[in-house]
């Protein structure tokens, strides 16, 4: 899984990966200036009057610099000339400020004759429109999600933890001031989380209270914790110790003022946050989907529209979960056949044996075996994805991981993958998320992305359907190549994550459209899927306050096979794997709406039509 949120784009987006096929990066001399935003209004004017390569670029850069903490993810604060030291801002009048030109760039957009342009550009309008149209639906529902929980790619408190103790660059004596600059405005940011807690209240929106009973311990820990003792101070220790030419007394007073800063506004902000949730408990529910709310079921169409890139209903997305989970039954079935196996274990049983069989890694072993797997992919590849990116990926071992984050755009970061190293890992569970988060899943696709020509957003914005599904589809492309033929317990262990997948679409569902409850949605997944009700636990509640995003992963994969399926059908022999993997990656990121014609084109150039 790569790290991702939706329309609160500061939430720790690390998707996201960004070629600047229009802004060349040069890292200036002189120091940058502070961050600042231009107002609105004046955005909307210079856009005005524009062609239509540059009002791409300018209504998309203005809508990107909102968001400072995107810009710091994205490697891209040098590029647009500012300093890392500020939060975003999540006040009720910022977010009307961002929704007013959402809908003015989108106006704008269909101002353009379309027709007149290229063909290039009009795929360009059309995932354009597609993005700005998403964000303007969504506005209907904007106090309908959950902007603090338990869940760290979506809680706004866990997205600064992340920003401050990982992905803040501190090389220099200025990083190391905006650190504390951006310490010193947690205070302020999470005031305005605050209030909208209370303004999603007052529309009846409120957390759940299993969701709040397990987001509170979390936070409290956090904000009881002495401030030198925490790793927003540790980690600014740590890596100011690495800064050369910085004197003593420059780091002294650098930690000194860290320290405050952290035990004067960090820590009583999050205690705000804490003391916030308990005040809204009493009408927290117990129900925990979406379907509960006032046009809660619109919702949850928005929301499937969002992270698939598709129309698909409710409905069909449970019927096709459904499909799929006893698909799944059978081909694990088939392949415990296989290996000798008795073809009526349950599927937790089939987890234990494959275990025994394959092994347990822990602490660095896990690191190695990651790294020797990567390794490995990338050098299967030949004839089969070309060119892989230019940025490299790494492994980072850490005690909950198991995601990727995109390299920074400016060459300071690689991509990176965190692999969880806290308890013993099962070795055959190791391949196949190996392959997804990294080569050929989803460092292929989104570092793909930083190497193309093309406009800034086609880079920059994520459509999880094309994301998620190209990371499930890169799973299946492992065993489809044969690199599982000398580790078929590792093909269970493939079959089985797959299965996780399809599960999801019926637990999603289940949980925002039929009124299930989290214990059902946790039976059913532990039956299916043959992990520990404590994982099980931890993925349900995950869907519940991450609604819909679960089901781009299988939604996307088999859309991403019937495209393939159409184009061996009309080509035949003309047909090559590496050229329809090119069709899909080369047109950077895409709704799968839209990937239908860039896989079209292909077929037509293929075919000599």
């Amino acid at each position: 899984m790569a790290k991702g949120h939706r329309w609160v784009l500061g939430a720790a987006i690390a998707i996201a990966a960004v070629s600047l096929g229009c802004l060349p990066i040069v890292v200036a001399e002189a120091s940058a200036a502070p961050w600042s935003v231009k107002p609105v209004a004046k955005v909307i004017a210079s856009c005005a009057n524009l062609d239509f390569d540059s009002f791409i670029e300018r209504s998309y850069s203005e809508y990107l610099r909102r968001f400072p903490e995107w810009l710091t993810s994205l490697g891209l604060s040098g590029v647009f000339g500012v300093r890392n030291d500020a939060l975003n801002d999540y006040s009720a009048g910022y977010v009307r400020e961002t929704e007013a030109l959402e809908q003015a760039v989108l106006e704008r957009l269909r101002s353009y004759d379309r027709a007149s342009l290229s063909a290039a550009r009009q795929v360009t309008y059309d995932v354009f429109e597609w993005c700005f149209d998403d964000r303007v639906h969504g506005q209907e529902f904007a106090l309908y999600d959950y902007p603090i929980s338990h869940y760290t790619i979506t809680s706004l408190h866990w997205a600064v933890f992340d920003l401050l103790t990982d992905t803040q660059p501190i090389a220099s004596l200025e990083d190391a001031e905006d650190y504390v600059s951006r310490l010193l405005r947690v205070g302020r940011q999470f005031d305005q989380v605050i209030d909208g807690l209370r303004r999603r209240a007052d529309a009846g929106i409120v957390v759940p209270k299993s969701v709040s009973d397990l987001a509170l311990p979390e936070i409290d820990g956090l904000a009881g914790a002495p401030a030198a003792s925490t790793p927003f101070y540790t980690v600014f220790e740590e890596k100011l110790a690495r800064i050369g030419g910085m004197s003593a007394g420059e780091r002294r007073s650098l930690l000194s003022r860290a320290k405050s800063a952290i035990g004067e506004v960090v820590l009583p902000a999050y205690a705000r946050i804490a003391r916030a949730l308990r005040e809204l408990y009493p009408s927290a529910p117990y129900q925990v989907g979406v379907s509960q709310y006032p046009n809660g079921d619109a919702y949850y169409a928005t929301l499937l529209r969002h992270y698939t890139g598709t129309e698909v209903t409710a409905d069909e997305v449970h019927a096709l979960g459904l499909q799929e989970v006893a698909r799944l039954r059978e081909e694990i079935r088939m392949a415990c056949r296989d290996l000798g196996l008795p073809e009526d274990l349950s599927v937790p049983e089939i987890s234990l044996r494959a275990e025994e069989a394959s092994g347990i890694l822990s602490g660095s072993a896990v690191v190695q075996e990651y790294e020797r797997l990567i390794d490995q992919a990338s050098q299967r590849l030949a004839g089969v994805i070309e060119p892989l990116p230019s940025a490299k990926v790494i492994v980072v071992g850490i005690p909950v991981g198991g995601y990727y984050k995109a390299p920074a755009a400016d060459g300071s970061r690689p991509g990176a993958f965190y692999a969880s190293l806290q308890g013993p890992q099962p070795r055959y569970s190791m391949p196949t998320l190996a392959y997804h988060e990294t080569i050929p899943g989803h460092h292929v696709q989104i570092a793909s992305a930083m190497d193309l020509a093309l406009p800034m957003f086609r880079q920059v914005e994520s459509f999880l359907g094309y994301t998620e599904g190209w990371a499930l589809y890169a799973e299946r492309l492992a065993w489809e190549l044969g690199w599982y033929a000398e580790d078929p317990y590792g093909n269970l262990g493939r079959l089985k994550d797959e299965m996780m997948r399809a599960v999801r679409l019926v637990v999603d569902t289940g949980i925002h459209t039929r009124g299930w409850t989290a214990e059902d949605a946790i039976a059913y997944f532990v039956e299916n899927t043959g992990k520990a009700r404590a994982t099980a636990e931890r993925e349900v509640f995950r869907y519940i306050v991450w609604a819909g995003q679960a089901t781009a992963y299988m939604v996307g994969m088999l859309h991403l096979l019937d495209l393939r399926r159409t184009a061996e059908e009309a080509l035949g022999d003309r047909f090559r794997l590496v050229e329809f993997h090119d069709a899909v990656l080369g047109g950077g990121n895409a709704p799968l709406a839209i990937l239908d014609r860039l896989v079209g084109d292909y077929i037509d150039r293929a075919s000599g039509r």
